[in-house]
């Protein structure tokens, strides 16, 4: 009896620790809401409304309010910014990245950013690091053809 019941706990714990967990809903607001509050400071041109965005990492990477706003606007300051559209949100429970583009009255898609934020508990989601979107975007997954050169 004592062997069945051990037997039971070990399959038991076997497939609670092998379970992968599917992040929670919740985050997917609070992501958003997250750009559209970043997408408010930039348009504001307000760096201590960025920086609260922004994670303590950001710092190690050379990043800041004022380079983010020197990456939108462009070198000349002269991009008439609107909004960060077209927003595809991936995240886990830890970690969320967050492909945009950068908008002026045109609506052109020419400006690829990606947005990465970190969480630390399940609310507070703050920025990380941002970038130029990489060329492969989720949608071309299924469309790249696999490593065949190992």
């Amino acid at each position: 009896m004592k062997r069945a019941v051990l037997a039971v706990a070990i399959v038991a714990l076997f497939v609670a620790c092998g379970k992968e967990t599917t992040p929670s809903r919740d985050h997917y607001p609070v992501l958003r809401e997250k750009v559209f509050r970043l997408q408010q400071a930039v348009a504001a041109k307000n760096p201590a409304a960025i920086d609260s965005l922004m994670s303590a990492e950001v710092e190690d990477l050379n990043l800041g309010p004022d380079s983010l706003l020197s990456f939108v606007y462009g070198p000349s300051g002269a991009l008439a910014f609107e909004t960060f559209g077209d927003c595809e949100i991936l995240y886990t429970d830890k970690k969320a990245r967050i492909d945009c583009w950068i908008m002026d009255s045109t609506h052109a898609q020419d400006r690829p950013v990606t947005f990465t934020f970190v969480s630390s508990d399940d609310t507070l989601w703050l920025l990380k690091r941002f970038e130029i979107t990489p060329p492969v975007r989720i949608d071309d997954v299924d469309s790249i053809p696999p490593d065949t050169t190992r």
